[in-house]
């Protein structure tokens, strides 16, 4: 019997802290036309969670045990948190009792703030679809409505990686129909429907939205509304707590069990190469001093990833992405990074992610001092460009800074800005608000350490190979 899921016309219930649960909706049998959005009164700044003291772990010794261990490490984490972030997105869902929130498309029609703690590194330019799909008891079919404004739906394998891109670039105005299969599925279509195969059973679907000012955020609601997912079968429970910080047991298990379900020999295959880490292998059988290996290295090796996507080699002070961004093959180190700190990034071809955590002298951007950051004119995009600002969490994540103002991006949309003569903008970051006409060039900043982030959506040749660089961040008097 075929069961059918339209997309969820309600805004996702978004949690406060850090590790929580995220969506609240409920699928339904035929997706309801947007309702207008009306335009919501000025926030509250979101209350900040209470500071903990942060405790650097010691640096783990260089020895060939560790080193095995890293690598085990790093081949499993991303798999990890993808079941993490698959879990704490579909638990509101269940609790609710709204059904297993699995093949169903969970539409937020409100754009990301400060409270927004489901995914590291949320945009501020985009309303987002998210759907957990399970393809081991059949395809789930997927639509795309033809929409005049930047849209993509991005299929990512339980590795994090991008197996399929569709929207803007590959369908422009027309839209398209989609059957998503698993790894080992065989089988006909229906005519007119094109055929797209996961690596994995358990993937995550994510459709981007652009939201071109808060005027347009009903049309952008209205359009996100019009893409529909449904699926022929139901999917395989799955009961797993998996931890924001997990010990050993809990790591091992979670990889274990992506692995498993995932239905991807290749991935299955490479898993062996860790099996004298635990791989494959059950909490129980693994010596007491490989259990305490794991429960003692974990910390330090969760650190040891904050730092490498961030604060690598930059030109000017900014970090350009590599080019295997979310394609990383067996690159397990920058695949661990990213998801630790940029889960469901977009490949370069899409959106080019450029991140900057000091100034052009390498010293480290802080809230305490007044920066400036010049964008040039005429930035060579197909889609658009924001600058977001983001303040890291002790594990390593990046979310939103609460301001009076609730900016949290700024970019080609925002109609507040002022350019200089030569058509480049020049913005203010700081943690106190400016005074005067200036503030209209204000990014707000966290008091302590900060990162910004650039993204450029369907970048142009000079963006992709490396011809047009940003100008270095720099320091300058506070702005009173």
């Amino acid at each position: 019997m075929r069961r059918h899921w339209g997309i969820v016309a309600v805004a996702l219930a978004l949690a406060t802290q850090p590790g929580d649960a995220a969506p609240a909706s409920a699928p339904a049998k035929k997706a309801a036309p947007a309702k207008p959005v009306a335009k919501p009164a000025p926030a509250k700044p979101a209350a900040k969670p209470a500071a903990a003291a942060i405790i650097t772990p010691a640096p783990l010794p260089d020895t060939p045990e560790i080193q095995a261990l890293r690598r085990a490490f790093r081949f499993g984490f991303a798999p990890y948190e993808m079941l993490r972030t698959r879990q704490m997105q579909i638990s509101r869902v269940s609790a609710a009792g709204m059904g297993t929130g699995i093949n169903a498309l969970v539409p937020r029609l409100t754009l990301a703030d400060a409270n927004t703690r489901d995914v590291t590194t949320p945009n501020n330019d985009t309303l987002y679809g998210s759907a957990w799909l399970d393809l081991a008891q059949g395809p789930v079919f997927f639509s795309i409505p033809g929409l005049n404004r930047y849209h993509s739906a991005a299929l990512m394998s339980i590795t994090g990686d991008v197996v399929a891109l569709l929207g803007t670039r590959t369908n422009g105005r027309t839209g398209g129909r989609y059957a998503i299969v698993g790894p080992n599925w065989r089988g006909d279509l229906p005519a007119g429907v094109e055929m797209v195969r996961s690596q994995s059973n358990d993937a995550w679907l994510l459709v981007r939205v652009v939201v071109n000012g808060e005027e347009d955020l009903a049309a952008a609601a209205d359009g996100l509304t019009r893409f529909t997912l449904s699926a022929v079968a139901g999917d395989t429970p799955l009961d797993l707590k998996v931890p924001t910080r997990p010990d050993g047991q809990a790591f091992l298990t979670t990889v274990n069990t992506a692995i498993e379900r995932s239905g991807d020999a290749l991935l299955a295959n490479r898993a062996t190469q860790f099996a004298d880490q635990g791989l494959g292998r059950t909490w129980d059988s693994l010596t007491p001093e490989q259990q305490k290996l794991w429960n003692d290295s974990l910390p330090a090796l969760i650190h040891e990833l904050r730092a490498g996507l961030f604060d690598g080699d930059g030109i000017d002070g900014w970090v350009y992405p590599p080019f295997n961004m979310a394609l990383y093959g067996e690159d397990d180190d920058l695949r661990a990074r990213v998801a630790l700190g940029g889960l469901a990034a977009l490949p370069r071809i899409e959106a080019v992610y450029v991140s900057a955590s000091k100034d052009g002298q390498g010293r480290r951007l802080t809230g305490d001092k007044s920066w400036r950051v010049k964008i040039p004119a005429n930035v060579p995009v197909g889609g658009f460009w924001s600058l977001t600002m983001y303040e890291q969490t002790q594990d390593g994540r990046l979310f939103f800074v609460p301001n009076e103002l609730n900016r949290f991006a700024v970019g080609d949309r925002s109609q507040h800005l002022r350019p200089e003569r030569d058509g480049s903008i020049e913005l203010f970051v700081q943690a106190t608000k400016p005074s005067g006409e200036r503030v209209v060039n204000w990014l707000p900043a966290p008091k302590g350490n900060f990162i910004l982030m650039f993204r450029a959506y369907l970048p142009g040749a000079p963006l992709l190979d490396g011809s047009f660089r940003l100008p270095p961040v720099t320091e300058d008097e506070m702005i009173p």
